[in-house]
C-alpha cells in the first residue's frame, strides 16, 4: 500500500494523487491555517451582547477537549455570558459526564440536557449501522437539530463550536449528515412512521440553503468557530489549560485521545477501516503532523498502538445496547462504500458546489 513519506495518508483516501517522492496531494497542497483575526471575533461577541438577551452564547458541551475548551475562552477569556448544553446519544462516557459537571460547576454557567426518545434513537441507530455502516451521522443529525432547537428556545443569538482547522479532512466521504440520504435509508427499512422520524429530526426540511437563509434573516442563531479566528494552542496545551481552569480530565488509557466522550467511538472508527481502509483517526494525526504537532514518526507510534484493526474492547457491548448480533455485525463490515451517496439532496449537492465557487473566487 502506498503510504505519503510525510503524513501517514494510505491509498484508500479519495482522490489522493502521490507524487514522485511519495508525498500525498495533501502534504502538497497545505497551507498552514491563517486564523480569520481576533478583530473579527470580537467584533461578533459585541454584536451578541447588543442584542441584550440573557445569554451572548450557546456552547454546546459534550464533555470532550474542544468543546471545553471553547467554554473556557467563552467564560473566562471572552467574559461571555454563556449557556451551555449536551444532547445526550446514548453513548456519553462517564470521563465525559464528569467533565461536564466539573466544568459547569466551575464557570456557573446554566446547563441544559437533551434527549431523544431513547428506543427511537437506539432503533435509528441499529438501521442506520446495518445498512449503511456508520450511526455518527444520525448522532451528528441529531445533535444539530437539538442545538439549534435550544439556542431557539432560550434565544440565544450566537452558538460556539469547537471544530478546529486540525478537523480538516478527517472524516468518510459519505454525506453522512445529509438529512435526504438519512430519510431514505429509514423510509426504506419501513420501521418508522414519519412521526418517528420528524420527532428526531425536529426540523425535518432543512438543508444547506434554508439554513445559510435561516442565518442570514435571523432565524436560526449565527453559528461560530472560534478557532478558525485565533491562534490555536497545540493539542497538549490545550489539554493542560482546561485541565487547570476547569478541572478537566483526560483519557489516560492511551497517550493521545479524541472524542473519548462517545464509547461508541472506537467501534465506529474499526467499521469505518473495515469499509473503507483508512479512518479518521490516520486523518487526524495526518494533520497533527501538517501543523508541526508531532513527527511522523510519533504519529506512526501513536497509529500503531491504537490496533485500529482489531475490535475494540467493548464492541460487544456496543452491540448489545443496539441490539445487534455478532452475524449481522459480520455483514456490516462488507458494506460497499458510497452506498447512498445518489440518495442525497440535490439543494444540498447544487450549494455546496456554489460554495466551492464562491471560495474559489475569493482565493483568485
Amino acid at each position: 500500500m502506498n503510504i505519503c513519506s510525510k503524513c501517514i495518508i494510505n491509498e484508500n483516501y479519495p482522490k489522493i494523487i502521490f507524487d514522485e517522492r511519495s508525498v500525498c496531494s495533501i502534504c502538497n497542497d497545505h497551507q498552514t491555517h491563517k486564523p480569520f483575526g481576533e478583530e473579527k471575533l470580537l467584533a461578533i461577541f459585541q454584536n451578541a451582547k447588543n442584542k441584550n438577551s440573557k445569554y451572548d452564547a450557546l456552547v454546546p458541551l459534550s464533555g470532550g477537549k474542544d468543546s471545553t475548551y471553547i467554554l473556557h475562552l467563552a467564560v473566562n477569556v471572552y467574559k461571555l455570558k454563556v449557556l451551555t448544553m449536551t444532547y445526550d446519544n446514548g453513548f456519553l462516557s462517564q470521563i465525559a459526564l464528569a467533565n461536564i459537571k466539573k466544568s459547569v460547576e466551575l464557570t456557573k454557567v446554566e446547563h441544559v440536557f437533551c434527549h431523544s426518545d431513547s428506543e427511537t434513537q437506539r432503533k435509528i441507530y441499529k438501521t442506520m449501522l446495518l445498512n449503511s455502516g456508520d450511526f455518527c451521522g444520525a448522532c451528528d443529525i441529531a445533535t444539530k437539530a437539538n442545538i439549534l432547537k435550544v439556542a431557539a428556545e432560550y434565544s440565544v443569538p450566537i452558538i460556539l463550536y469547537g471544530s478546529s482547522p486540525l478537523e480538516n479532512d478527517s472524516f468518510v466521504p459519505d454525506s453522512i449528515q445529509d438529512i435526504a440520504r438519512f430519510k431514505y435509508i429509514l423510509r426504506n427499512s419501513k420501521e418508522f412512521s414519519e412521526r418517528d422520524i420528524n420527532n428526531f429530526l425536529i426540523y425535518p426540511n432543512l438543508n444547506l440553503f434554508y439554513l445559510s437563509l435561516y442565518k442570514k434573516i435571523g432565524k436560526i442563531s449565527q453559528e461560530v468557530r472560534p478557532l478558525f479566528y485565533i491562534s490555536n494552542p497545540s493539542d497538549k496545551e490545550m489539554g493542560n489549560i482546561i485541565t487547570d481552569k476547569l478541572g478537566w480530565q483526560n483519557d489516560n488509557s492511551r497517550e493521545y485521545s479524541k472524542h473519548f466522550d462517545c464509547i461508541a467511538e472506537p467501534l465506529t472508527n474499526y467499521i469505518r477501516q473495515k469499509i473503507y481502509s483508512y479512518e479518521r483517526r490516520i486523518c487526524q494525526y495526518s494533520n497533527m503532523i501538517r501543523r508541526n504537532e508531532i513527527s511522523r514518526d510519533k504519529a506512526l507510534q501513536l497509529y500503531a498502538a491504537d490496533q485500529i484493526n482489531e475490535k475494540p474492547a467493548n464492541y460487544k457491548d456496543i452491540l448489545d445496547i443496539l441490539q445487534i448480533s455478532e452475524n449481522d455485525f459480520a455483514n456490516i463490515e462488507n458494506i460497499s462504500p458510497l452506498k447512498y451517496e445518489t440518495k442525497t439532496s440535490k439543494i444540498n449537492r447544487i450549494f455546496a458546489q456554489l460554495i466551492k465557487i464562491k471560495q474559489t473566487f475569493k482565493k483568485l
